[in-house]
């Protein structure tokens, strides 16, 4: 009653996937950005100390515990012992369903710049990429057409509108849409050919 378990079929579909899983989207969008607005180089002490400290022994116990049971991580805990069933699920639930779908919604909006960024704008006799001058403006009223400001938001303004029952979200993007359903096809497409 042995089930043949699944497998990766190349040794490089299983690097690529366990370098998504520890690289990630913010370090390479993110932090940068913020080590460099915040002090530079200072913040790269706390991140290796993680790193090395949290990270990558947590990919390693993860991995091996997997290799040696040769059960997917909830499995494995629950061959160590019942109690830790969860804490296996609890990793697989949240990885699938918010890093997994943040990631999709970020990535379709950089494919949305993407292609936005063939197209030229001029404003006051200087030429900008397709969002114009202003990309935080761009982004907020025009890409994803939302009218209040930060500003107004933080003086009280709600996305709930409780007069009328409804919540104030703005139209549906379908430039938007078509990308995230693209991204989500080019996920499925990833993960069935590995």
């Amino acid at each position: 009653m042995d089930e043949q378990r699944g497998q990766w079929k190349t040794r490089t579909g299983f690097i690529m996937a366990a370098m998504g899983s520890a690289i990630g989207l913010g370090n390479i969008w993110r932090f940068p950005y913020i080590a460099y607005e915040n002090g530079g180089g200072v913040f790269l002490v706390p991140y290796f100390i993680a790193l090395f400290l949290v990270g990558i022994p947590l990919m390693m116990l993860e991995f091996g515990l997997g290799h040696k049971m040769r059960l997917a991580f909830p499995g494995a805990l629950r061959r160590i012992d019942r109690r830790f069933t969860w804490i296996g699920w609890w990793a697989v639930t949240f990885v699938m369903f918010g890093i997994v779908i943040y990631y999709c919604v970020v990535i379709a909006y950089c494919v949305c710049y993407f292609l936005m960024s063939f197209k030229t704008v001029v404003v006051e006799g200087a030429s900008y990429a397709g969002w114009g001058a202003d990309p935080g403006t761009f982004f907020k009223e025009v890409f994803l057409q939302r009218s209040d400001t930060i500003q107004e938001l933080s003086q009280g303004a709600v996305l709930y509108n409780e007069e009328t029952g409804q919540w104030i979200l703005g139209a549906i993007r379908w430039p938007i849409v078509a990308a995230l359903a693209g991204v989500w096809i080019v996920c499925w497409l990833i993960s069935f050919a590995q």
